[in-house]
């Protein structure tokens, strides 16, 4: 089944947000330093694909693995960093992200009485079940930043 084109307000008001906190937990919690302006810079980037690859006739969820490949070719070619720490840090952050929205989507599911086909079918609920998404997610990233909390310090390896 071949998904609905990517309205060009999720890009703006969901992909872009999206990506850009991915990126900035990702690159937090693995100590590697990449500024707000490059990040929204990436995400805008990476939210013009999102609209092209989703028109790619490709299974469910593929889109993503492309997104996040190409997010970390991008930010490699953006900061200079080391590819494989670019891939784990967004990989890091797009798995927070599934996870929460793994717990989450189901209970606003349920709280609303819609389906996952009137996502579909109505992609102002994406944004409006993105809001408490973002909030968390931007909670985590404040959080972590205060605290310093670092998984994994890829600042000390830049081979």
């Amino acid at each position: 089944m071949q998904p609905m084109p990517l309205p060009w307000y999720i890009v703006l008001l969901i992909s872009v947000p999206q990506t850009f906190l991915i990126i900035k937990i990702g690159f937090q919690l693995f100590n590697l330093q990449l500024s707000y302006s490059r990040a929204l810079m990436l995400s805008f980037i990476v939210g013009i694909l999102a609209v092209f690859a989703r028109e790619l006739p490709l299974p469910f969820g593929v889109h993503t693995i492309i997104l996040i490949v190409f997010s970390a070719l991008l930010t490699v070619v953006v900061t200079g960093i080391n590819l494989w720490h670019c891939f784990i840090s967004i990989l890091t952050g797009t798995l927070i992200l599934g996870v929460l929205e793994g717990v989450l989507l189901p209970i606003f599911l349920k709280i609303t009485a819609t389906t996952t086909d009137s996502l579909a079918l109505n992609p102002w609920l994406n944004i409006l079940y993105f809001m408490p998404l973002s909030i968390i997610m931007i909670f985590f990233y404040l959080l972590a930043k205060k605290h310093n909390y670092v998984i994994f310090d890829l600042s000390l390896d830049r081979d």
